[in-house]
């Protein structure tokens, strides 16, 4: 496992201490811009909707943060040579918010509703090739079909959390009934959700220092449609914590009263790809020469200002097998110079530009980024012409140009996201994300780094990433690529962000 960056462990960790905090605050009031689209794990797909059931549900293992599984609701495991088999012992003396005890029945029931029909999970692929669930004592069983390597790491995310059996009532209905650090007090959709700390909570998340229930007595999440609303209400202290624009994030990160914090540990990030089945883009040198002429360092200050780190990978850092170092020994990095040297060998000139499209979408950071993009391939012999769409549009457009083999080839730009690098296999293998697909050997590596575990599947996800890099197929750009961003006074401490953009209050403490 690779360890995070230096930027981001000063963020898990709290770059500034407060001095005389008090124990307890009676309510940390949030303002965030959407609600929550429900309140049944097994049921959201939104990462907003998440973000909150996160905060009721435990996870049966937990990610530190480079990725590796540490023990959670299961206090340890064994896999079978194998890799077919889970055998999780779950740990004695949990309790759920109901009062009852979290048993390994509950994990069975987790499971077993997850994968009923009737639920309609939006994210039950994540949970892989289950045969079966079973318990036998304190050990809960897992088998697969087939080898499934990114388990860990989703039993360790927001998409699988284990749930209580007393969330779903007599009558068939749903109430969120997790072992969390905070249970539901009450939801009122679209204008605020309060969440009680959950005095029973036992901490096990290496991510968090504070083992039992949270400082704060209550969490109310607020809903405020407008940032300029949510930025007026920080300002005036009615909220102690908000989501701001990225604009707004950048004036609060140089005012000593405030705090900003990036998702770090979001598992996003910014790349440029190519129609590489249209000439010149079919060639590596071509592509690899593009690569040379993005400044990915001026976008992440001057287009992201500074909110974001430049990055190296087709994964994003902390997730598996993402090595920056070697990454970046495998890449491009900027040198205009050795761009149009390579571009002009092959009869591209300023005055003979390669002509392309600069396919983009529209998003904060990305249109101030994409323009800069454009005045460095002109700078490089490569003639862009920025077409913008609504996000939408952009994609629908996207899996269209990359089934072409012939006319204008076009550089785009794109986000992705996840708490496992296995997302390039929807990214990489045919169709692929958006009919971007590589085929062939990619298609098979993909395939192998999923019924592999431990070092041997880091050293086949680097294997991948090396040969994306290598012949130029992703220039990664940005990381964390988008606006997962929270302000708050200069009182809080405490606040982090985990795995997928999820928000972590159990060490809030609020100063007088």
């Amino acid at each position: 496992m690779t360890k995070a960056s230096n930027t981001l462990f000063a963020l898990l960790t709290g770059a500034t201490a407060l001095t005389a905090l008090p124990a307890m605050a009676a309510t940390l009031t949030v303002a965030r811009g959407v609600d929550a689209d429900g309140l049944d794990p097994q049921q959201v797909s939104t990462t907003q909707s998440s973000q909150i059931t996160n905060l009721m549900f435990d996870t049966l293992v937990t990610l530190d943060a480079s990725g590796e599984a540490h023990p959670g609701l299961a206090e340890s495991w064994e896999i079978s040579d194998d890799n077919l088999s889970y055998a999780f012992t779950i740990r004695e003396g949990l309790t759920c918010h109901d009062g009852s005890a979290f048993t390994p029945e509950d994990v069975v029931f987790t499971f077993d509703r997850a994968r009923d029909p009737e639920t309609k999970n939006p994210r039950l692929a994540q949970y892989g090739p289950i045969e079966s669930v079973t318990t036998e004592g304190n050990v809960v069983t897992v088998t697969m079909t087939e080898p499934y390597g990114p388990l860990m790491s989703y039993l360790g995310s927001f998409s699988i959390p284990m749930m209580c059996q007393g969330s779903v009532t007599a009558d068939g209905g749903f109430e969120p009934v997790g072992t969390g650090p905070f249970k539901l007090v009450e939801w009122s959709r679209n204008d605020h959700i309060t969440l009680a700390a959950n005095d029973a909570y036992q901490n096990f998340n290496p991510l968090i220092e504070n083992p039992g229930r949270p400082y704060v007595d209550e969490l109310k999440l607020v809903v405020i449609p407008e940032a300029v609303a949510r930025m007026a209400a920080l300002r005036s202290g009615e909220v102690d914590l908000a989501e701001p624009s990225l604009e707004e994030a950048a004036l609060l990160d140089s005012d000593p009263a405030f705090k900003v914090y990036s998702a770090d540990l979001s598992g996003q990030q910014v790349l440029t790809a190519f129609t590489w089945k249209i000439p010149p883009l079919d060639n590596p040198d071509v592509r690899r020469a593009i690569g040379m002429g993005l400044d990915r360092d001026s976008y992440a200050m001057i287009a992201y200002e500074g909110l974001v780190s430049p990055t190296t990978c087709p994964a994003a850092p902390g997730l598996i097998g993402v090595d920056l170092e070697k990454c970046a020994e495998w890449g491009v990095s900027y040198d205009p110079d050795a761009a149009r040297a390579i571009l002009e060998g092959l009869g591209y000139t300023q005055d003979s530009p390669l002509e392309v499209k600069l396919s983009v979408h529209a998003l904060p950071g990305f249109d101030q980024m994409h323009q800069m993009m454009q005045q460095n391939l002109a700078e490089i012999g490569v003639q862009a012409e920025l077409e913008t769409r609504e996000v939408a549009a952009f994609f629908d457009h996207m899996s269209q140009e990359n089934m072409r083999t012939e006319g204008t080839p076009v550089v785009w730009t794109m986000g992705y996201s996840g708490v496992d690098s296995d997302y390039m296999t929807t990214m990489w293998k045919t169709p692929g994300f958006v009919n971007m697909g590589l085929g062939g050997e990619m298609d098979a590596m993909l395939d192998e780094q999923r019924t592999l575990t431990g070092d041997a599947r880091v050293e086949k996800l680097q294997e991948i990433q090396k040969i994306l890099l290598e012949e130029g197929y992703a220039v990664p750009l940005v990381s964390p690529g988008w606006n997962w961003l929270w302000a708050s006074s200069d009182k809080i401490d405490g606040f982090k962000t985990g795995f997928v953009a999820s928000i972590l209050f159990n060490d809030v403490k609020i100063a007088e």
